[in-house]
């Protein structure tokens, strides 16, 4: 590549950006998220090495996705995993989609209500979903063009598969329309609370200050409107949910000058990823890490780019003690893979998370 391209970086660029500083803020967990979170971490350990110990790991790559997000979840706040979804012996009895329909609609609930599935085949989020009878999640064209080979099988666990197979995921339940009104917690989390400590302390630093707060998952940002626009901040939210106008208009109505005072915007991670200008903001909060750090320096660059005036800084929301800290030491080893060279990688590689990610990422 160096002997026909040039590469510009934003560090040796004479643009003249103004600074940019990352931190992290460690988040101690309360006594009663503790307890639920390493009862939880407990059992999906038992259920991972089991799997591993069968040799059926990557045969229930959806499985283990799901068991890994509930605990990322709990990170963020207890209510993003009620009661129903907390046990995970359940969701590794799913062998024949036909024969558990309700067990397969919650799988596809709890992995759409996240950010981090993608249909393993274009490594991309899936659309149009089509669920195989083994319980794998696929695009229908990419799992209708893997058919089409003379000996079909699932890309996932090699079981032999045809178009009889394949089953249409049920409809996601309706979002309801939270303009008017928030979704209420019973209390306020440990990390909810962190980031209030972290806005108002910001918020008495300069009163005008914009800051954008990124999460992966959609119910998240609905939980934390209440207690911020308690806080006195003006909130704004951008979701992969909202239609392009409504999305626009968002966008717009925060980089409006007029628009003074304190204000927050909630935004969803990879619908902010790119294509949008946030320059209006100075400071980014993470609420929660991600697997691949290209996704969150690609949403930290909607703000830290051309046209920005003032420091920019950007605060990694981390559980203390949890599979978050483990996920950073993920996003370093995926950075250093980067460094190495622009190889090809093979497909099984380009998954967001492995067999050796999901060993580490469970500390086993």
């Amino acid at each position: 590549m160096a002997t026909i391209s040039l590469r510009r970086t934003k560090e040796k660029s004479s643009i003249g950006l103004p600074p940019k500083t990352v931190g992290t803020c460690y988040v101690d967990l309360s006594p009663e998220e503790r307890q639920l979170y390493d009862h939880m971490e407990g059992e999906a350990k038992g259920v991972v090495q089991n799997l591993i110990n069968n040799g059926s790991l990557m045969r229930n790559y959806s499985t283990v996705l799901s068991i890994i997000l509930r605990l990322r979840q709990l990170c963020d706040d207890i209510s993003l995993c009620p009661p129903e979804l907390r046990s995970l012996t359940t969701l590794t009895s799913i062998e024949d989609v036909t024969d558990q329909p309700e067990l397969l609609q919650k799988l596809v609930a709890i992995l759409q209500d996240g950010e981090d599935f993608d249909c393993p085949i274009c490594i991309s989020p899936p659309r149009d979903i089509i669920i195989t009878r083994c319980a794998h999640i696929f695009c229908r064209s990419c799992i209708l063009q893997t058919l089409q080979r003379t000996k079909p099988s699932c890309p996932l666990c090699r079981g032999s598969l045809t178009q009889s197979d394949l089953f249409n995921a049920p409809p996601p339940p309706e979002a309801p329309d939270n303009d008017g009104g928030e979704t209420k917690p019973s209390t306020t989390s440990s990390k909810v609370t962190a980031l209030l400590s972290l806005l108002m302390a910001s918020k008495q630093e300069n009163p005008n200050t914009k800051s954008v707060v990124f999460s992966q998952f959609k119910k998240m940002l609905l939980l934390l409107e209440t207690p911020l626009k308690a806080a006195g901040f003006t909130v704004l939210r951008l979701d992969g949910a909202m239609t392009v106008k409504k999305r626009t208009r968002v966008i717009s109505d925060f980089g409006k000058p007029e628009l003074t005072g304190p204000v927050v915007l909630l935004a969803s991670l990879k619908a902010s990823g790119a294509g949008i200008n946030l320059t209006a903001a100075s400071r980014i909060y993470l609420f929660e890490p991600w697997w691949n750090p290209a996704v969150e320096e690609q949403a930290m660059d909607r703000i830290h780019r051309i046209g920005q005036k003032q420091e920019v800084k950007m605060i990694r929301m981390i559980a203390r003690n949890s599979i978050e800290e483990r996920v950073l030491e993920l996003q370093q080893k995926k950075k250093n893979l980067a460094n190495e060279a622009f190889k090809r990688r093979r497909g099984k590689d380009q998954r967001e998370v492995n067999i050796e990610d999901v060993v580490a990422l469970m500390s086993l």
